[in-house]
């Protein structure tokens, strides 16, 4: 569990420097979507690994993967500024529930 908590925060604070560069218009934002989005998936493999999915997290693992899938089609799209709402105020939600 150590492990996933280490991770949920460090993706969160990754999150928060993606979402903050791009609200801001500052150069780079869009380039650190992608990273972002690498660390989502890896932490999403870890909540599999920990066992922390399972048939009574079955509605926050459909809202977790909704709100991914949004994130990557707002991200083709390359919609930055909904990209950034998503993960500071979708998965960054999700991510504390996760690791609690």
């Amino acid at each position: 569990m150590g492990q996933l908590q280490d991770m949920g925060r460090q993706v969160i604070k990754n999150n928060e420097k993606a979402a903050d560069t791009i609200y801001q218009r500052k150069p780079g934002g869009p380039e650190m979507v992608a990273p972002v989005m690498k660390m989502l998936v890896t932490f999403t493999e870890l909540l599999v690994q920990s066992g922390k999915v399972d048939a009574d997290h079955s509605l926050q693992m459909q809202e977790w993967q909704t709100n991914f899938s949004r994130l990557a089609e707002a991200n083709g799209q390359g919609d930055y500024i909904l990209v950034a709402d998503i993960l500071h105020h979708d998965l960054n939600r999700e991510i504390e529930e996760w690791i609690k």
